[in-house]
């Protein structure tokens, strides 16, 4: 990636996730970075090819990120920390950002590829996860993996969903992603796995 390219999405986006998408334009970009519209037209045809962009390095990011949440770690080791993180962040007040709000509204077809990547992002990723978790022992050999991995990135886009179509409260919304969640884990636990979750937990 060019220096200059680098720098328009640099710029772009902390700018974008502040005020939106549609509140950023070109020309404040160019004027920022002190090049030309037709500088930067050379790197991104049009404010969606940037968009476009930004999303997918935004991507490429979550996905490093969530490779390294599970490097050198067991499964329930893995599953104890997001229940961590989910259990510190439960008192955070749910809101809308700019650019998510603005990429849905005005941007339709941009958030659906992004959906769409982000799905097969996170199918591929449950996959190994739930493999991870069979050569430990601690889901059910008979599962079908890919079964059970769309079953969980269904279920959680459903439920998103869901949450914003009736506006549901912060609590309801974790509430019922926790107790789905558990449900469907749950049955993919061997008896010894989820003794050894039940044990790991109840240390933590």
């Amino acid at each position: 990636m060019s220096d200059v390219k680098e720098s328009i999405l640099k710029a772009a986006k902390p700018r974008m996730q502040e005020v939106g998408i549609r509140s950023v334009s070109v020309d404040d970009l160019c004027k920022e970075l002190g090049i030309s519209k037709k500088t930067f037209y050379v790197y991104f045809p049009s404010k969606d090819e940037l968009v476009s962009e930004i999303l997918q390095v935004h991507e490429q990011k979550m996905a490093r990120e969530v490779q390294h949440l599970v490097a050198d770690k067991t499964v329930v080791q893995c599953i104890v920390d997001w229940t961590k993180i989910a259990r510190q962040t439960e008192k955070s007040t749910h809101q809308t950002p700019p650019m998510l709000y603005d990429l849905k509204k005005y941007y339709p077809t941009l958030h659906q590829e992004h959906l769409q990547r982000m799905r097969k992002m996170m199918q591929q990723f449950l996959v190994q996860f739930l493999k991870k978790g069979q050569g430990e022992g601690i889901f059910r050999e008979e599962i079908d993996i890919e079964v059970a991995a769309m079953m969980l990135v269904n279920t959680h886009l459903m439920l998103a969903e869901r949450a914003e179509r009736l506006k549901m409260k912060p609590q309801d919304v974790r509430h019922m992603g926790k107790t789905t969640m558990d449900i469907l884990l749950r049955g993919m636990f061997t008896a010894e796995g989820l003794a050894v979750l039940e044990k790991e937990v109840h240390n933590k």
